[in-house]
C-alpha cells in the first residue's frame, strides 16, 4: 500500500495511524528538532503531576497531551479550551473540529472560567500564560475556582521563538510570576526552572538550524513549513546538537536561561 503524503488543514498536518505511530517515536528522540523542550516540558509536566488532586481542570488543553498522565491521579479530569475562534480565519478547519471535540469537555474563555467558585482540587495549565494579553486576569479566575487548600499547577516559557502569533505576548522571569500568583491571593509553593542554560542553548541552537535550513518558508503564525529534504538532512545534525548540549547541561547549573518555569502554588485553607 502506498504512504501519501500528510493532509494539511490549515497550519495542522494530519498523518495516517503508521504515520502517528512514527511521529510519536521520533517526537520523543533526539531525531525531533525541539526534543530538547519537549523532553524538559513533559518532565516538568511528569513532576506536576504528584500535586495534583480530586478534580482537576486543564486551563488550555488544546489536544489534551497530559490527559492520561493526570486522569491517573484525579478522581475528574476536565479540559477547557477557548472556542475555536482561528475557525474564522480558517474554515477548512471545521473539516476536523470533531478531534478537538474529543479532547476538549468544556469550550470557554480563561479570563471567566464557566465555574462556580470553590469547584476544583487541583487547576493545571501549561504553556497558556504567554497567550493572554491579561495574564493576571486568567490566574485570578484559576484562582476563584480552585477549593480552599487547592493547588495551582503552572508552566510558562522563558526561551522560546515566537509563536502562535499575533497571540504571544510575553516570557516570564521568577520575580514576574510570584507576583501574578500572589496578588490572586495563593501562597507560592514552589517556582522551580525547567532545564538550565546548556539545554536551552541547545534547543535554541536546534531550532535555529532547522528554521534557517530546513524551511521552505515561513507561517503567518510564526511556524514554519519544512522542506522535505532539507530537513531530514538537518535531523542528523540537530540531533547531535541537542545530544551534546543535554550531556554539557549535566555538568552546570546556570539558571539565569532555561526553557521556561514551572509554579506550584495553593489557596489558603481560610481563603
Amino acid at each position: 500500500m502506498a504512504i501519501g503524503r500528510p493532509k494539511r488543514v490549515g497550519v495542522v498536518v494530519y498523518r495516517g495511524s503508521l504515520g502517528q505511530r512514527l511521529n510519536a517515536w521520533r517526537k520523543r528522540s533526539p531525531l525531533n528538532p525541539y526534543w530538547l523542550d519537549w523532553s524538559k516540558l513533559r518532565r516538568s509536566v511528569e513532576d506536576l503531576s504528584e500535586h495534583a488532586s480530586g478534580v482537576l481542570l486543564d486551563v488550555g488543553v488544546s489536544e489534551g497531551p497530559y490527559r492520561s498522565l493526570f486522569e491517573a491521579k484525579v478522581e475528574r479530569y476536565v479540559g477547557l479550551e477557548y472556542p475555536p475562534s482561528i475557525l474564522d480565519k480558517q474554515p477548512e478547519l471545521w473539516s476536523i473540529l470533531d478531534r478537538a471535540k474529543q479532547s476538549v469537555d468544556v469550550f470557554g474563555d480563561g479570563n471567566l472560567l464557566p465555574f462556580a467558585t470553590d469547584s476544583f482540587d487541583t487547576v493545571l495549565s501549561t504553556e497558556v500564560l504567554e497567550h493572554l494579553p491579561d495574564p493576571a486576569r486568567c490566574v485570578n479566575e484559576m484562582a476563584r475556582v480552585l477549593r480552599p487548600g487547592g493547588k495551582l499547577l503552572l508552566t510558562v516559557p522563558f526561551s522560546q521563538p515566537l509563536h502562535e502569533l499575533p497571540s504571544d505576548y510575553y516570557r516570564f522571569t521568577p520575580s514576574s510570576l510570584e507576583h501574578i500568583v500572589r496578588g490572586a491571593g495563593l501562597e507560592v509553593g514552589s517556582i522551580e526552572p525547567r532545564g538550565n542554560f546548556a539545554s536551552a542553548l541547545g534547543a535554541m541552537q536546534s531550532q535555529w538550524l532547522l528554521r534557517s535550513f530546513g524551511a521552505k518558508s515561513r507561517q503567518s503564525d510564526g511556524s514554519v513549513i519544512l522542506s522535505r529534504w532539507r530537513s531530514t538532512l538537518l535531523l542528523p545534525v540537530t540531533a547531535c546538537v541537542q545530544v551534546g548540549f543535554h550531556l554539557m547541561s549535566k555538568w552546570t547549573n546556570d539558571t539565569t536561561v532555561c526553557h521556561g518555569w514551572t509554579v506550584v502554588a495553593h489557596k489558603p485553607v481560610d481563603a
